[in-house]
């Protein structure tokens, strides 16, 4: 990573949380863009680079830090995680919670589990390397970027969910969770609280929002 851009990593981190300041997630993160600039040209894992895939990815996905670390959750799954966005950002931050990356894909399961190792996260970081629906285990948090729509997995969600455990879905559109909520209106089969919070991204002039899906 670039001087410029490691400069820029750090005044996001510090303007997310000061907390993160001075650990090892920003070294975490530098290797994550590398890992990702490295092999982006042959998976297509992401469209962006340089800047952009400092602010409006890796940011993104670590802004809503706050509002997760008060959770207590201590088994994470990330759905769809693809290029480890938000799944090892978050792994960075939150050093003492276990992860599982359910990927489907086997290039880019192969890619995460290369990426697992080079962070040093093995054994914390696992990759699921299954489709949605044939996952079996249950989580204590629920995170996704970019996924399916909420129609499509709903009862997915429901059944690896844990009593009590929240999903965390990152979103940009307030036309995108009007649907969804209507989504939930219509599955009878759990009644999932809601909540949708806006968090700010460093350096990022737009509205995003996290959607957050509760089970009693």
């Amino acid at each position: 990573m670039e001087s410029k851009l490691v400069a820029l990593l750090e005044k996001g981190i510090s303007e997310i949380d000061e907390s993160l300041i001075g650990g090892k997630i920003c070294q975490s993160l530098i290797r994550l863009y590398d890992e990702i600039s490295l092999f982006n040209p042959m998976y297509g894992l992401v469209n962006a680079s340089g800047e952009d895939l400092v602010v409006r990815h890796i940011l993104d996905c670590l802004a809503p830090f706050a509002m997760m670390k008060s959770d207590k959750g201590v088994r994470m799954a990330d759905l769809g995680s693809g290029s480890g966005l938000p799944g090892l950002v978050l792994a960075s931050a939150f050093e003492d919670r276990s992860f599982f990356l359910v990927e489907r894909m086997g290039r880019r399961a192969g890619f995460l589990r290369n990426t697992i190792a080079v962070l040093g996260m093995s054994g914390r970081v696992n990759v699921i390397q299954k489709d949605l629906s044939e996952v079996r285990d249950t989580f204590d948090m629920v995170t996704f970027r970019a996924f399916r729509q909420l129609k499509d997995i709903v009862s997915d969600l429901d059944r690896i969910l844990a009593p009590g455990g929240r999903i965390y879905s990152y979103k940009s559109s307030e036309e995108n969770i009007r649907e969804e909520l209507e989504v939930l209106q219509s599955y009878s089969a759990c009644r999932f609280e809601h909540d949708i919070v806006d968090y700010r991204v460093p350096m990022l002039d737009a509205t995003r929002r996290m959607f957050i899906l509760s089970k009693p």
